[in-house]
């Protein structure tokens, strides 16, 4: 989902898990909202270089609670 996406969502309360998690490929973080992650405007998936920098536009965009899943795989 786009940003634009995330936000309508947001506004309309309609999402109910967000989590930052770790990116192993990227070497960085990625943001899913209900089991979809946030992408560019070209659909690809939007990376961030650190945990803070995700948390920071969570907050930004009015989220104040999330879930950090820094391992993705069971095992």
């Amino acid at each position: 989902m786009t940003e634009r996406e995330f936000k309508l969502l947001l506004n309309a309360n309609a999402l109910k898990n967000i989590q930052v998690h770790y990116a192993v490929m990227a070497h960085g973080y990625m943001i899913v909202a209900d089991g979809k992650p946030l992408e560019t405007s070209k659909r690809e998936t939007r990376e961030f270089k650190t945990l803070d920098t995700a948390a920071k536009f969570l907050f930004k965009i009015g989220v104040a609670d999330f879930a950090v899943k820094l391992k993705t795989s069971v095992g």
